[in-house]
């Protein structure tokens, strides 16, 4: 059952092992990926940080149009019933490979969504806290 932990708990669990082998986690690429991302957005001035938090803010709490384009699908499937079924009635091939490529298609963009929703999230922590550091601070840079 471990393969169907998340990542955090795999990520928990490679942290762990460098550790134990003594070593730095600095070296780790995901560590090394978001100290990247820290730096970029600490030389940016607190007046573009703040416009920028804003703007990772709307990409994380808007819907995005793939889970829109998604949802309407069976709206689409009720509007065009006629048709389908006359396709139906032809060729049951068609409509099952249809539905195995829709719904193979909606599982890879949903959780495409979700992924760029996290990412939103790391950049607002990361700015948040470059934001409250400066103006802890009271400092522009």
């Amino acid at each position: 059952m471990e393969q169907f932990r998340g990542d955090a708990h795999k990520f928990y669990k490679k942290i762990k092992n460098i550790i134990a082998k003594k070593q730095t986690i600095h070296n780790l690429s995901e560590i090394n990926e978001i100290n990247t991302i820290q730096t970029f957005y600490e030389t940016l001035p607190l007046n573009e940080l703040k416009l920028i938090h804003y703007r990772m803010i709307k990409e994380q709490n808007g819907s995005g149009m793939i889970p829109v384009l998604i949802s309407i699908l069976p709206w689409l499937g009720l509007i065009f019933s006629k048709q389908i079924q006359k396709v139906a009635d032809n060729n049951i091939y068609f409509i099952f490979l249809f539905l195995t490529f829709f719904t193979l298609f909606a599982l890879i963009f949903i959780l495409l969504h979700y992924r760029e929703k996290a990412w939103a999230s790391l950049h607002i922590e990361i700015i948040k806290d470059i934001m409250e550091f400066r103006e802890k601070n009271k400092t522009k840079w």
